[in-house]
Order: C-alpha cells, then structure tokens, then sequence
C-alpha cells in the first residue's frame, strides 16, 4: 500500500473505534434514559387514572364511570392504558393514543429497549368491584425518537468522516508531491540526466533531501565530467603513441625500403650473369611487398589524413576513392552543413566508424548501397550509417573491427548501437562534443 492509503486507513481506524466508543457510552445512556422514561410513564398513567377517577365519583352515575373513563383519559407519551369493564369484559385504550412509530430497527429496539412491566389496577367503587385499569409502559416513542436522532447524528458523523479523509487525502497528496519530484529526479540521475536540479522546496522537513540530491547530481556531473575528460585523454594518449609509432614507420622504413629498392634495382643492372639479375629483382619485389604492408600498417595506425585536413575533407576523399574504385556501388554521403570540427580523438573515431562501416557492408553484406549521415546536436556528435545489403545472421558475433569500434566509443563516453536484419544494417553512433574545462 501507499504512504497515502496506510494514513488514510489510520485515521479512519481511529475514527471507527472512536465511534464505536462513543456509540457503546451513548447506547448505554440511552437504555438507561428510556427505562427511566418508561417507569415516569407508569408512574404519571397510575396518578392520571387514579385522579380522573376521584373526579370522576359523584358528578358521574357509579354504573356509568367504567364506560365513560376511557374518553375522559389521555395516556401520557411513555405508557399504555387500557379499560377494562367488568361486565362487558372487553378492555378499551384511553382516548388519543396512537399506533407505534414505524421505521425503527428490529436490531435497535431489542438493543435499547427495557423490560416492559405490566399494572393492573382494580376499580373498587361503593364497595363493588367495576373493572380495572391495566397501565404498561411503552416506550416505541421515545425509542423511534432515538433511533431518529442517532440516525441523523450517524449521517452527520460518516458525512465529516469522509470529509475528513478527503482532506487528509489530498493534504498527504499535496505534502508528498515533493517526495515524488526527488524520485523522479533521482530515476533520472540513474539513467545519466544529471542536468536537472530540485531546488529548494517550501516543505521545511524535505528542503535537507532537496539539496542533498542536487548535491549529489552536482557530484555526479563533476564525476561524469572528469571520467569523460579522462577517457579522451586516455584515448588521445593511444592515438598519440599509434601517431608516433606510424611517424617511425614512415620516417625509418620509408628510406631504408626505398634504399633497397635502388640497390637491388642496380645490382640486377649490373649483375654479371642472368642468376644474379633474378635475385635482384626478387629483392625489389620484396621490397615492394614490405612497402604495401608498411602503408597498410600505417592506414591502420592512423589515417594521415585525419588531424591534418577538416573531418568532413577526410571523409568526401575516402567516400570518393571507394566509388572510384567501386563504380557499381552508389554511395550517398550527408554531412550537416557548418559542421564544427571536433577534437583529433573524435575525429578519428568518426573515421574509423566510416572506414569499418563501410569494409563490411562491402565485403561481407554485399551492399549495393551505402549511406552515411553526420550530424551535431548541442551535446553530442551523431553519425548513421546505413546499408541495403544482407545483414547479420542470428549467431553472429561482432568481429575484432566492431568490437575494437565498439569500446572506442565506449571509452569516449558515447554510445554504438547495431541493428541487422535481411533488409540491411542499420548502425547508429553518438559521441559526447568534448567540453572545455
């Protein structure tokens, strides 16, 4: 259950016990109140009949005062009188009384209503027995009167009760409003939105967690920020070190393979027989096969290109050469207009995404067509690249390009998502923009 149903059940628990409390008290006054009642009723109809009747001797014949007293009583409100004559033998009720209230609970009339006693009273006048009077108490009035006004007071009391858990419902609603802004800012903060801020809440018990949790997304941005910075360091440092290892291949290999070259060029000139001519010319064409290698192990290293002309230079001369090379291949290259050059170790992981991209749509998809988009946003770089070729099979396993691709982005903070099917390859990247401490 929620915070707001756990309050609401205590309350109202605490309201029904108080009820039922109050109700157990006022239903024990109240029995004791309708007995009382009841027995002043009794009492009232004995004097009521024994002081009509004395009235009654001496202004009214002896034969005619039992036929006559039940139209000269009233019963009072809490008792029942009846008449009975003793020559007729049939009991009449005194004049005015009424038929019991309706409506009243079987329940609520055994639960308040007194033990009722009966008194007869006989009528002696002259010395000759004329009847009797028989007098109970009745108290369906007064009990139909309670029930009425417990009724009311049951309405009045459910109507505040629902009031009240209204009230608390929406009080609870309106102070735990601030507790559900801290969680979604903190599910925000475990999905890495670490830009948003609380700021200070009105609610003097949670303003502290306020600004603990602001504190700790500041906390984390700085963390998230240096972790960044340290990831293009450690990625710029390898791609330092892959610049400087290419720089020696170029700078030593270079001129040693191309002295080869010449010496072996003019040992097969001047070699004095046909043997020695065709030894010279295997070492040239080792040397040119050493070469090769060397300028691939230096594409792979590093591009040359890429630090030395703007990104988007590098990537129309690489598209340019592969349709050269391939005309049957078309390929479609979008690259937004204003582009920012981005730093040297972004810059080469664009390329390499091209440059892997590209090789496996080509050689194991067998695309047709290629294409490739780049973009920014205020945050980050954004590269798609598509193709309409085979796809992956169901047990495919990323290769060493790819996995090599996939924690270079890894490291510089962004994100590489790959998605195949027989329609083509779709492989989406994004690349935090470095910013500047």
């Amino acid at each position: 259950m929620t915070l707001k149903t756990r309050i609401l059940i205590v309350i109202l628990t605490t309201q029904l016990l108080l009820i039922a409390v109050l109700a157990m008290g006022s239903l024990d006054r109240l029995r004791h109140d309708i007995a009382a009642g009841n027995r002043l009723g009794a009492q009232t109809a004995r004097h009521l009949v024994l002081a009509t009747i004395g009235t009654m001797q001496g202004a009214v014949p002896p034969d005619r005062i039992m036929a006559l007293l039940p139209e000269r009583l009233t019963e009072p409100p809490n008792a029942r009188i009846a008449v009975l004559d003793a020559r007729t033998g049939t009991p009449r009720r005194a004049a005015g009384f009424s038929d019991r209230p309706e409506g009243v609970p079987v329940w609520f009339r055994d639960l308040v209503a007194p033990k009722v006693n009966e008194s007869r009273l006989p009528v002696v006048i002259e010395g000759r027995p004329q009847g009797m009077v028989i007098i109970a108490g009745d108290p369906s009035r007064q009990i139909a009167q309670a029930w009425r006004d417990i009724r009311d007071l049951m309405v009045l009391v459910l109507a505040m009760a629902a009031l009240q858990g209204a009230l608390v419902w929406w009080a609870v609603r309106q102070a735990l409003r601030p507790v559900a802004a801290l969680g979604s800012r903190l599910s925000d903060m475990t999905r890495g939105e670490l830009d948003g801020r609380i700021g200070p809440l009105r609610q003097p018990d949670l303003a502290p967690l306020a600004r603990h949790v602001d504190q700790l997304a500041d906390t984390l941005a700085q963390a998230h920020l240096d972790r960044q910075r340290l990831q293009h360091q450690i990625v710029s440092r390898a791609d330092a070190e892959r610049k400087s290892i290419a720089r020696d291949l170029h700078d030593e290999m270079g001129p040693c393979l191309f002295g080869l070259r010449v010496e072996a060029d003019a040992l097969a000139t001047a070699a004095p027989d046909a043997a020695t001519a065709a030894s010279a010319r295997q070492i040239a064409a080792i040397a040119d096969q050493i070469g090769q290698l060397n300028r691939n192990l230096l594409n792979d290293l590093r591009p040359m290109a890429v630090g030395q002309l703007p990104l988007a230079t590098v990537l129309r001369d690489f598209i340019d050469d592969l349709a050269r090379r391939m005309p049957d291949i078309r390929f479609d290259l979008e690259i937004a207009a204003g582009l920012p050059e981005p730093d040297e170790a972004t810059a080469l992981t664009l390329f390499r995404i091209v440059q892997e991209g590209t090789t496996n749509a080509l050689r194991h998809a067998g695309a047709k067509t290629v294409g490739i988009r780049l973009w920014t946003d205020p945050a980050h770089w954004r590269m798609i690249l598509t193709d309409d070729g085979a796809g992956f099979g169901p047990t495919h396993r990323d290769g060493t390009g790819l996995t090599g691709m996939r924690e270079r982005i890894t490291l510089l903070g962004g994100d590489l998502q790959i998605n195949s099917g027989g329609d083509g390859t779709r492989l989406q990247a994004s690349l935090p923009r470095l910013t500047t401490p």
